[in-house]
């Protein structure tokens, strides 16, 4: 009879315990700071102006890619796709400087939620970004793209060759900023050099031979600004590789900037390049 007053609501419901309620609404004034808060482990800033708190790096503000539009030109009109967007502070950048078209892939689920959350507070009105797998997206799609950007991906890929292949013939332009693995550098003994696995790939590649350098994460991803691959295993390759392989696309005006043989994982820098006609 109890149990059937209860069911009718003629006996009293008692009360869930206030932290229960407060783990799922905000009780703050609508603030985006509380948006932030919703998600830990932030990379990125953003702009001061804001007052927000988040991560350390202003990739809103990043200087190599401000270099690298600079020497594209005017970007009013490029269609742009950008891999692996993180938390969306390139995205922004790139729509602050005319991008007509940001199309943004990101296979972390955290960090497309974060995407979302930066598209939302920055106000970004021609980005779209979309959860998935890069990789598969290249190999079925026939659009082709003013830019590529792939900042901080190629050498987190199983086979970074393949990626930087399919990315050369959807584009005319591609801005990568990316390690690259130096066997004079990382010698045997070398500090940054206990990351690796010790396998070494020879991958054929039309007619042509790419070493790859096999590397693990160590459980790098149980911390919560972990934000690399999806696979614990991936290689790197050799900067004359990649500049080769990027000829052979086509890309006959490469440029290198923010080389740094220093960097606390390994030697990295970023590549301008573009398809210019007669060259």
């Amino acid at each position: 009879m109890h149990r059937l007053r209860r069911l009718l609501g003629l006996v009293p419901q008692e009360a869930p315990p206030r932290e229960g309620l407060d783990s799922k609404y905000e009780r703050r004034s609508p603030h985006a700071q509380n948006a932030l808060d919703l998600i830990s482990g932030w990379t990125g800033s953003f702009p001061g102006a804001l007052g927000l708190e988040a991560g350390n790096l202003a990739l809103h503000a990043d200087q190599r890619l401000h270099w690298a539009l600079d020497q594209y030109g005017p970007v009013e009109g490029a269609s742009v796709l950008e891999l692996g967007p993180l938390e969306g502070g390139h995205s922004a950048l790139l729509e602050a400087r005319g991008a007509e078209s940001v199309l943004a892939i990101e296979a972390n689920k955290k960090a497309y939620l974060k995407c979302l959350i930066a598209k939302e507070i920055m106000e970004l009105k021609r980005c779209r970004f979309l959860l998935g797998d890069f990789e598969k997206y290249l190999h079925e799609t026939d659009t082709e793209f003013d830019i590529v950007l792939a900042s901080g991906v190629l050498y987190h890929m199983q086979n970074p060759v393949h990626v930087l292949d399919r990315i050369g013939r959807r584009c005319q332009t591609m801005i990568l900023w990316t390690h690259y693995f130096d066997p004079e550098i990382m010698h045997e003994h070398e500090t940054r050099r206990g990351a690796f696995l010790g396998e070494i790939k020879t991958l054929e590649h039309d007619g042509q031979s790419y070493r790859l350098y096999q590397r693990g994460y160590h459980e790098a991803w149980h911390a919560d600004s972990y934000c690399g691959g999806p696979d614990d295993t991936h290689y790197w390759m050799e900067r004359p590789d990649i500049i080769d392989l990027c000829e052979r696309n086509g890309f006959n005006d490469i440029r290198v900037a923010f080389e740094d043989l220093d960097g606390p994982n390994g030697p990295s820098c970023l590549f301008y390049m573009t398809k210019q006609e007669g060259g």
